[in-house]
């Protein structure tokens, strides 16, 4: 009678770029006991035109890139540095987190696209195009601390954050925070 392998079963692919690259800094921190983080910087550049730069840090490992015109070729970039030059991965079942192998229009999901839209629109209108947003991912254990985001223009106004457990979560706590500035800036120039 010939021998049964047991074999488990693969575990899903996160569904976006952005959840694998979670499940990625999630990996380092919990399979290597170090510190992790990813970090976007989104930069403005010309009227309407962003730039983005993404980072990875782990222990005293780290890899970045710079100027790239969109978060998902920034993110596919900075996977394919790190790819290149590190292996983190030491398990079948673990490569599946690999942040890699997504579309353009994969990296993530529609809600949080359009609520960083909108944030993009909001600040180039308060910001007269000159600001800066930094993006920072920890796998922490409190949930809403895991996503930071920080805006800073180079307008008369005060630096604004937002935190939350997902991107789409600190989006919404920045936008409202700016927002509520903008109408009340916008108020005071009327009166």
């Amino acid at each position: 009678m010939p021998e049964t392998i047991p074999a488990r079963p693969l575990p899903r692919r996160p569904a976006n770029g952005l959840l694998a690259w979670e499940a990625t800094i999630g990996y380092l921190r919990s399979h290597y006991r170090m510190d992790a983080a990813l970090t976007m910087q989104v930069v403005s550049s010309q009227p309407g035109q962003v730039l983005w730069h993404a980072s990875a840090v782990w222990g005293q490992n780290g890899e970045q890139v710079r100027d790239r015109l969109s978060m998902g070729v920034a993110l596919r970039d900075l996977w394919r540095e790190i790819d290149r030059k590190h292996v983190i991965f030491e398990t079948r079942e673990a490569l599946i987190r690999r942040p890699m192998n997504y579309a353009d229009d994969e990296w993530i999901d529609g809600d949080t696209h359009v609520i960083l839209n909108q944030l993009f629109d909001l600040v180039q209108v308060m910001a007269d195009g000159d600001w800066n947003l930094t993006i920072t991912y920890e796998p922490v254990e409190l949930a809403s601390q895991r996503f930071q985001i920080r805006l800073v223009t180079t307008a008369e106004m005060p630096a604004f954050t937002g935190q939350g457990a997902t991107l789409q979560e600190a989006c919404r706590e920045l936008y409202r925070a700016t927002a509520q500035h903008y109408m009340v800036r916008s108020a005071k120039k009327t009166k």
